[in-house]
Order: C-alpha cells, then structure tokens, then sequence
C-alpha cells in the first residue's frame, strides 16, 4: 500500500474564511490512512485529537527557508506583484494585475510542499485549502487518481491550452528520478530567484510550475492530466476557467477558487460537464 500525504497551508483569514472549512470536511470524508500536514501561517486551526492521520505545523518555525525567501525579497516591489517599474512590464497589458509576479506571497504554498516532500514517503500530493471535500473519499478512489505510472499528475486546462496549470491539486511521485529531478529545479527557481522565477515572464507558483513540467515533459512524458480530453477548443485559456472540478477531482472536491471564496462554492456556470453527485444538483 502506498503511503499518501496531502499537504496545504493557510493563514489566520484564510482559516476563518475557507480553511477550517477544509479540514472539517477531509477530516469527515477523507479515508483515515490518507495523511494531511497542514502549515499553519499565524494561525491555530481546530482539530479533533481523534483524527491522528491530520498534524499541524506552524509555518514559520517549520519553513525556515521560506523565512529566508521572504526576507530577501520582502522590499523588493517586483518581487510582491509590482512591476510598474520593471522590465517584466514591458508589452504587457495586464501588468496590473499583481498575483502573476507575487512571488512572496505564492511561496508559502511551494516551500510547504518542499518541505511535506521531505516528511513524505511515496506519494506526496498538494491540495488548495479552500477546498471542500463534499463526498466520502475512500483510499482506493484516492490512489487511483495517482497512477505509479507518472513521475507527476495535474489539472491542465486541455488541447491548446497555452497557459499554466491549474495548481489546487497536483501529485508527485516521490520515488520516481523524474519527480525528484523536477522537485530540486523547482526549488532551485526559488532559491535562486534572480536565475530561477526572474527569468520567466510571470512568477506566480502556477507559471513556475507549468514551466518546468514543460521542460521535463520532452525527457519524460509519463505525467497524468486530470483535464487531458475534457476541453477540445485550441484556445489560449484552453476552454474553460475551472478545470479542476469539471474532471474526475470533482466526484468528491469543489474548489473556490478567486472571488468563490466569499460564495462559499463553484457556481452552476463553473460545470461545463454532466455532474451525477449530490453536492452539484443542490
């Protein structure tokens, strides 16, 4: 039996808004033999003694290479979202919205999984922590998702897509050369920023990680996309903005993603295909 190890983090608004929330709902649902760490920033989520498979870290005692990130780059405004006054603005019209070169604030969710990697054992799998598991989730439906075939499985965004992957969900296959080839480049990125996550076009941790599954793909193309044959238009976007729950993730997961976390959960538009599960027909 593979060892599984989900691993998310949040801070004190998140946990109020989406994150307790979470980990009520994989504490209810979640197959007991499926580990969660969870990184706790600032914070101190509720969890019930019972529930052994579920640890809590404090982020900034645990990640101390994250402290390190955010103290080289706390006062650098290209490094937070600002790029009013960096060449990374250069021809972009969209330089206004600041997520795409947050590169602080996204890496506290990509030193978590650096570090989950290292307490983890088979398969580790990163899962957004507004998250709502909404149906019971066995562990063989859980390890099914992750096939020992791939070094990495991930929700695209279909055919075509020319954009980052949907990163609220992804696997990594520990014990495979291929995923311990991408986990050190994609820490080196970070570490190295200046001639890592600075050299690309956008430095959010969604565009990081699409580009260095994109590098690694021609070596090794045995990776799992969720979304594979869901979207068929040769479009930019890849045909649809939540890809995540129209694919075999939703059967138990919705994820609310941007301004659905004020909602509470995905919106009927969101479902591009035929959901039969209970929580989609209310």
């Amino acid at each position: 039996m593979s060892d599984i190890t989900v691993v998310t983090t949040f801070h004190q608004p998140g946990l109020e808004q989406y994150g307790q929330r979470f980990l009520d709902s994989f504490a209810q649902r979640v197959d007991k033999r499926i580990k969660l760490l969870v990184y706790a920033e600032g914070c101190n989520p509720i969890i019930d003694p019972m529930c052994e498979n579920i640890n809590v870290f404090d982020a900034f005692e645990a990640l101390p290479k994250l402290n390190g990130f955010k103290s080289r780059w706390a006062n650098t405004p290209h490094a937070n979202g600002d790029i009013s006054n960096h060449p990374a603005r250069n021809g972009r019209k969209d330089w206004q919205k600041t997520f795409k070169w947050d590169a602080v604030r996204f890496a506290n969710k990509t030193y978590a999984v650096f570090d989950a990697c290292e307490r983890s054992k088979d398969w580790c799998v990163w899962m957004d922590a507004d998250s709502y598991i909404h149906t019971d989730w066995s562990y063989e439906q859980f390890k099914e998702q992750l096939p020992d075939s791939a070094w990495l499985t991930y929700v695209g965004r279909g055919k075509g897509s020319q954009t980052w992957p949907e990163c609220g969900f992804y696997g990594m296959n520990l014990k495979h050369p291929m995923c311990k080839q991408f986990l050190a480049e994609f820490e080196r990125f970070y570490e190295d920023a200046n001639n890592g996550i600075f050299e690309l076009v956008e430095w959010h941790d969604s565009f990081v990680f699409g580009h260095i599954l994109n590098q690694l793909k021609p070596i090794d193309n045995n990776v799992h996309d969720y979304s594979a044959e869901m979207y068929l238009r040769e479009a930019k976007s890849g045909g649809g903005g939540h890809p995540l729950i129209n694919g075999p993730l939703g059967k138990w997961m919705d994820h609310m993603k941007g301004v659905r976390k004020q909602e509470g959960r995905s919106r009927t538009s969101d479902i591009m295909v035929n959901r039969n599960e209970s929580y989609w027909k209310k």
